[in-house]
């Protein structure tokens, strides 16, 4: 699916090359915008007007002369056909604009922009709203988008009756039936946030029966005001993630009282989330670089490879099943090659972190990470209430954290089997190694070729 919508949006953004577009539309389903002017024969606004009086507009492209367009006020798209927007490195900027996001989509069809600078907004600085009534699957692209300084979200889709949630309640869970499928590749979210908490480099939000799906690619999202990306999915849905390559840094400084992350996944109700991150850096965020939270019926299961979490205030990596409301779901995990160094330095348990609050278990398997001079723990496996840890960590170097090495804690009914091969924990501020398993539950803990200098634990270890 994802791979069809990038081949859908090149061939698009292709075909708008080869065509020859007139300032009024044609039957190839094209405008073309000419004029750095908000108005008028030639402008964006006039392109966006009328795609929005004939669905057959499906088109609009920017000229090479267009730079910066200096808009008054905000440009609202309502059609419901799919859109192309090929920006042709123009900019839309909004410090003109008195209230609401630089551009606006409302109609429900699917939306796809290139090349286009959006920045200084008030608010967002592109919304796409999603119907009430809307269906099937909405797919938004965002290929080589820079997103700037906006006091809103940079970029916000939502598919939520109600985005807010008073602390410690259910958030409400209500939105359209339709799933949002969200791909983002080689494209920029920088400044943007800095009016009211909770204003986030890009923000998805799914509601009601659809999955959430968002692929990331090849982006930097740094230094929002809250988190440099967040997926937030409410109703009866996964979250379904795919990031490569992408650097998250400096994410969260705007509220103390509510700092915020570099990668942030919520989910509540029904639903999982599932899907890998690879080749990619969380660094200097104000809470955590990455955290995965799942809340209710569903499991956590994501996969990690070349992750590197670096001086994040808190955790550098966090899973938590049933975070806040409990349901009952498993962690499963696979992470490879791992890096969460320095990290801690206001708050948290450890460098990494995969915990299950709830009835449900854990399945963790660790090779090669490298969690050192953290101000917390440097790798914690925790599972509490009911449900079985089975943990395998090989390659690991913790080095001087100021608490434990590498922990392994059942804290539930159920039982912990764990093992620890080829592996290095010294220099720690608590012990290097500990396994503990709490009664009722059977304990078991196998450690090879392991250098440490200090262990404790209910659970001793087996050669």
């Amino acid at each position: 699916m994802k791979n069809r919508l990038f081949a859908v949006l090149a061939a698009s953004v292709l075909a708008l090359g080869q065509t020859t577009i007139r300032t009024t539309h044609a039957s190839s389903g094209a405008v073309l915008v000419s004029t750095n002017l908000d108005s008028g024969a030639g402008s964006f606004r006039d392109a966006i007007d009328q795609a929005n009086a004939d669905p057959g507009v499906t088109h609009v492209q920017f000229t090479g002369g267009v730079s910066t367009i200096a808009l008054l006020q905000s440009v609202v798209f309502t059609g419901p056909q799919a859109l192309t927007i090929n920006g042709n490195g123009a900019v839309l900027d909004g410090s003109g604009i008195a209230l609401g996001a630089a551009f606006l989509a409302t109609g429900g069809g699917d939306l796809a922009v290139a090349r286009l600078g959006v920045r200084n907004g008030p608010a967002e600085g592109i919304t796409v709203e999603v119907p009430p009534a809307a269906s099937g699957t909405i797919h938004v692209s965002l290929f080589r988008v820079e997103i700037l300084n906006n006091l809103g979200h940079g970029v916000l889709i939502n598919d939520q009756e109600d985005s807010s949630a008073p602390e410690g309640q259910q958030p409400d869970p209500d939105g359209s039936a339709a799933s949002v499928d969200v791909a983002v590749v080689n494209s920029r979210f920088v400044g943007n946030g800095f009016s009211v908490t909770d204003r986030d480099g890009l923000r998805v939000n799914e509601g009601g029966d659809g999955d959430l799906i968002i692929t990331v690619k090849h982006t930097v999202s740094a230094g929002n005001g809250a988190d440099g990306i967040e997926v937030d999915e409410r109703g009866a849905g996964d979250v379904r993630v795919d990031m490569f390559g992408t650097e998250l840094t400096g994410n969260g400084s705007l509220d103390p009282l509510d700092f915020d992350d570099g990668f942030d996944i919520d989910e509540y109700n029904d639903g999982s989330v599932v899907g890998t991150v690879t080749f990619t850096v969380a660094s200097e965020n104000y809470e955590q670089g990455l955290d995965f939270n799942e809340n209710n019926a569903g499991d956590i299961r994501v996969d990690l490879s070349h992750v590197s979490a670096i001086d994040n205030a808190e955790e550098g990596i966090e899973y938590e099943e049933d975070d806040d409301f409990a349901g009952g779901g498993d962690i499963v995990t696979t992470m490879t090659d791992m890096v969460a160094t320095g990290n801690g330095a206001n708050d948290g348990d450890a460098g990494l972190k995969v915990r299950e609050k709830g009835p449900g278990s854990v399945v963790a398997v660790i090779s090669g990470a490298v969690a050192s001079d953290n101000a917390v723990g440097g790798i914690l496996v925790r599972e509490d209430a009911a449900g079985d840890l089975r943990a395998d960590i090989d390659g690991a170097t913790t080095l001087a954290n100021d608490g434990r090495g590498i922990e392994f804690d059942e804290n539930g009914a159920g039982d912990l089997a764990a093992s620890l091969r080829d592996s290095t924990a010294l220099t720690n501020t608590d012990v290097d190694i500990r396994a503990d398993q709490q009664a009722p539950g059977a304990g078991s803990f196998a450690v090879s070729n392991v250098t440490y200098a200090t262990a404790s634990g209910n659970t001793p270890p087996t050669p």
